[in-house]
């Protein structure tokens, strides 16, 4: 655990502040141990009693201050070392992953990461360690006390740290693969929501919300079945440890019982040892509870290193990297694959011409948008090359490549914020003139005019408080306002309705003149007016896609192949100039 707190947090301080917390109980340990020579002085014989409450008074204010001192400075560190370092940290990290890093699994583990997992680190320099110190120095000091008072009550205190120590080494490593456990089963479920909450328009159009999601309700009984495993294996352990503690505990008071009646031991003597031993009982029977979160605070910790561990694409050493002439899109012998075993798509050579619209059609898992965000670098490609203007996007910086592509997709996310804000992310620095212009281009001043609040409406998260079809003009909008050369474009009207498809199909067009556009469609209606289709077939027995035809939309609906298929299969709806039959 120590290991990865320094390399996420920084070891420095919290050697130094379990060193100050370590000092502070070791001194308040001596403190309670001189109450035993007080006490025999104070029932006995007084002549040194005013020298022993001195003593006491004097190491009492100092254990005091240390302790002041060290618990000032554990929530300095557990405020600023980890619960802000670590999240500016993920977040930074976060910042630099490629945009295919990111799935609903992914992000769950970054939300819990600086909300769940940095509270349960923050509370390793504030709690975990001075209870920790408290509950094992002060006992330790005080049990060497004894010797020098029963040398026979001490070794039975000695005697019971081999049923302690068993018990707390039995309870770390059976709680261990427990918690492992619990914590993956709770990423699940914080995913499972994620999702949950994205599939709402879905879930409700089929009535299935009103029933239940069964993937939802699986992860949450699979979260609850960890949770009562784990504290039931966390337990038994602790109700050893603690049995052994109160074992112990009765052995002394039996055996310096046996010995005053022997008079081998004084009565005061006795009473002070059954004061201190009293005292030691209840900060060892919690300090199991505290190891339990410590190793929540290791799981945790390897939560977090697990993100921040996340290797980034490489970008271009300085010197070295490459400057695109002009915005054409080519593919040559692409082959890639989620899992490299099991590639998606296989020697793809396509190219979008620079100022063209080229559609990319096909059946679902063709590898549609697989191609779309290789061209936006989400991931690297496993063999061949992507290159824009003659540039593999491997030797673009990623602010280069960013800077000179817009993405539009299906599933459009708001920030909670207003429909300005929402707009103006696309290029802050963007006059009211000039977003006035794109919300113009995008249709997007018309919902803007028939809200109560204009321009200064708040959308809820994710923007919910929109339609989709205004949600996807809030999108346009930002495409329009940054004015990239390069247009990607991934199912943007499959979701939505007629007029809502109509509108967004007009402004497409305005969007894509002068610019190099790639688009992902399964509707006629999205790709009649492109200058080039491919179209993508999956490979037989589920095998990586290749592309089965190229070229112009209207030579190949009138020729033999999976594209006339495609037309005729739409022409229901649409002739191939877009109009209704």
């Amino acid at each position: 655990m120590w290991t990865l707190m320094g390399k996420l947090v920084g070891i420095r301080e919290l050697r130094r502040l379990t060193v100050v917390f370590g000092l502070s109980s070791a001194v308040q340990g001596v403190a309670l141990a001189l109450m035993i020579p007080f006490l025999r002085s104070f029932l006995g014989d007084r002549r040194d009693l005013a020298l022993w409450l001195t003593a006491v008074v004097v190491l009492g204010v100092a254990s005091l201050v240390l302790g002041s001192y060290a618990t000032m400075a554990s929530y300095r560190i557990s405020v600023y070392d980890v619960c802000d370092a670590l999240i500016r940290r993920i977040g930074d990290h976060v910042l630099a992953l490629p945009l295919g890093w990111f799935d609903a699994r992914s992000e769950a583990a970054v939300a819990s990461g600086v909300s769940r997992e940095v509270n349960t680190i923050s509370h390793v320099a504030s709690i975990v360690m001075p209870t920790l110190c408290d509950a094992f120095i002060i006992p330790g000091v005080m049990a060497a006390a004894v010797v020098f008072v029963d040398w026979r009550l001490a070794l039975i205190m000695l005697l019971a740290v081999g049923p302690m120590a068993w018990a707390w080494a039995l309870m770390r490593r059976r709680t261990r693969a427990a918690d492992a456990v619990e914590t993956q089963a709770a990423a699940r479920t914080a995913g499972r929501l994620i999702e949950y909450a994205r599939l709402q328009s879905v879930l409700r159009s089929t009535g299935a919300a009103s029933t239940g999601w069964p993937p939802l309700e699986e992860a949450l009984d699979d979260e609850s079945r960890a949770t009562l495993q784990t504290l039931r294996v966390k337990g038994r352990p602790a109700g050893y440890f603690t049995l052994s503690i109160q074992i112990a505990f009765a052995l002394v008071m039996a055996a310096g019982l046996s010995a005053v009646m022997n008079a081998s031991l004084d009565e005061a003597a006795y009473l002070a040892i059954m004061a201190v031993t009293a005292r030691m009982v209840p900060p060892l029977s919690q300090s199991v509870l505290y190891a339990a979160e410590m190793h929540n605070s290791e799981i945790a910790l390897r939560a977090i290193d697990a993100i921040v561990s996340a290797e980034p694409l490489p970008e271009p050493e300085p010197g070295r990297a490459a400057t695109p002439v002009g915005t054409q899109i080519e593919f040559a012998g692409v082959t890639f694959g989620y899992d490299p075993a099991a590639p998606v798509v296989a020697g793809i050579d396509l190219k979008a011409e620079e100022g063209a619209v080229t559609a990319l059609v096909g059946p679902s898992g063709a590898g549609k948008s697989t191609l779309l965000r290789l061209a936006a670098r989400f991931w690297d490609v496993d063999r061949g090359g992507v290159t824009i203007g003659g540039a593999d996007v491997r030797r673009i910086p990623t602010r280069t490549l960013m800077g000179m592509t817009s993405m539009v997709f299906q599933d459009v996310f708001l920030f909670d914020t207003t429909i300005r804000e929402n707009v103006r992310m696309a290029r802050p620095e963007a006059t009211d003139a000039e977003l006035e212009e794109a919300a113009r281009n995008a249709r997007l001043d018309t919902v803007v005019a028939s809200l109560p609040g204009g321009w200064d409406t708040v959308v809820g998260q994710g923007g919910l408080k929109l339609s989709g079809g205004e949600r996807q003009r809030v999108s346009i909008a930002r495409a329009f306002l940054k004015d990239a050369p390069i247009l990607l474009l991934d199912e943007i009207t499959s979701a939505l309705d007629g007029e809502s498809e109509a509108a967004i199909t007009e402004v497409m067009g305005e969007l894509a003149r002068g610019r190099t556009v790639v688009v992902v469609a399964h509707r006629l209606s999205t790709v009649r007016d492109a200058d080039r289709v491919i179209f993508l077939q999956p490979g037989p027995d589920g095998g990586p896609a290749r592309i089965a035809q190229c070229g112009d939309p209207r030579d190949l609906a009138a020729t033999d192949g999976p594209f006339k298929d495609f037309v005729d299969a739409s022409s229901s709806l649409w002739r191939l100039t877009g109009r209704p039959r």
